[in-house]
């Protein structure tokens, strides 16, 4: 097999999910988006938070949410519990990596806010107790993870959201999150600023 087949067949395979599972994560990315839309209309922030390649995503969708994604708009509240190095050396240096997140939402989080969580690989204790915690402070969930996680999604509730991708590799999980993210700002943009601004999404 060539590099191009590689690389070929990887593609193939990438928007194949996509067909699949279009129909199943359509009706989840538009009510999660609608979730986090009523979060930030009632002044509430997103937390979000994610281990190794999900805390980058999780940083693409801050970045998005406070600088922007197409449209011209004001900045939107989000924290990425995983971008300070010094904060998160900190709790672990303290508490151990198991309350990496927890410890942060609980001096962080309120019961307007709602937090994004970010799994494509595997759940991790850093990452049940940061859901758990969350529902403590009655703050809503929302859960982007591979579809695999039965014990992350086992603690989402009736108030929540969940977007679950499947995926024969984990790399592919992870693209397709992506283009969630990509979807569920882009739905965020519309529903708040839309219909206030000129211009096309």
């Amino acid at each position: 097999m060539t590099e191009y087949d590689l690389i070929a067949n990887h593609f193939a395979n990438t928007l194949q999910s996509v067909a699949e599972q279009v129909d199943s994560l359509a009706p989840a990315i538009e009510a999660t988006g609608s979730l986090m839309a009523d979060t930030l209309l009632r002044d509430g922030k997103l937390i979000l938070c994610g281990l190794g390649p999900d805390a980058a995503a999780a940083q693409l969708l801050t970045t998005y949410l406070i600088s922007r994604f197409e449209l011209e708009r004001p900045a939107l509240p989000a924290i990425n519990l995983a971008q300070g190095s010094s904060t998160t050396t900190g709790v672990i240096g303290a508490s151990g990596a198991n309350d990496l997140f927890s410890r942060q939402i609980k001096a962080l989080g309120r019961p307007e806010d709602t937090l994004i969580c970010i799994a494509s690989q595997q759940s991790h204790t850093a990452l049940l107790r940061a859901i758990q915690t969350a529902h403590e402070i009655d703050m809503t969930v929302v859960l982007l993870c591979n579809h695999e996680l039965g014990d992350l999604s086992s603690l989402v509730s009736g108030n929540d959201a969940s977007i679950a991708i499947q995926g024969d590799r984990a790399s592919t999980v992870f693209e397709l999150q992506i283009m969630c993210i990509h979807r569920l700002i882009e739905l965020i943009e519309h529903t708040l600023f839309f219909n206030n601004m000129d211009g096309n999404l």
